[in-house]
Formats: C-alpha cells, structure tokens, sequence
C-alpha cells in the first residue's frame, strides 16, 4: 500500500471521527469541552494526515525520525490520559452508587 492510500484510510477514518463526534453532541452526549477537546484531536489528526510536510521541522527538533514515530508517541500519551480520566471517573462512580446503596438499604429497613 503507497503512503496515499494510507493517508486516504486516515482521512476516511477521522472524517467519520468527526461525523460521529457530531452525532453525539447534538445527542447531547458530550458537552462543549469534550466536543472541543475530541474535535481538536480529530482535526490534528487530518492537519497531519494532510500537511504532513509544515509539521517536519518540528518533528527533527524533537528528535522523531518520522512524522509516525511521533503520531506513535502522541497516541500512547493520548490514550494513557484517557485511560487515567476514565479510571479516576469510574472510581468516583462506584463511590456514589456505593452510597446510594447503602442510602436505600437503610431506608427498606
């Protein structure tokens, strides 16, 4: 597969990113910031998918061979944040449903 045809599945998938981004906050999924904070990621995502060439001299600078060596380290940071977020948002989650639970256990009683 030539770099064309891998930037056209990239191109593909974030337009669909950002479609479906759009999809759940007219839901009302996602509020603003969210909207914001994944429309920016998708968006970067096309700019370098895209523009690949205004990004290399900031790619050398940081010491990246290639533009996917440093897509590749900003994904695992990306998808360790948000692994982090969601750890620390279910935590909280268990919490308050532990509390509502003991809340009706001792109201049934």
């Amino acid at each position: 597969m030539t770099i064309i045809g891998v930037q056209l599945i990239v191109a593909a998938f974030g337009f669909l990113m950002i479609y479906n981004l759009f999809l759940h906050w007219k839901k009302g999924d996602l509020g603003i910031k969210g909207t914001i904070a994944w429309f920016v990621m998708w968006g970067g995502l096309l700019f370098i998918n895209f523009f690949p060439k205004l990004i290399e001299p900031f790619i050398k600078e940081l010491f990246f061979i290639r533009i996917f060596d440093f897509a590749t380290v900003g994904a695992l940071i990306v998808l360790t944040f948000v692994m982090f977020e969601n750890h620390i948002r279910i935590n909280k989650m268990q919490i308050e449903i532990e509390k509502l639970v003991r809340k009706l256990a001792i109201k049934k009683k």
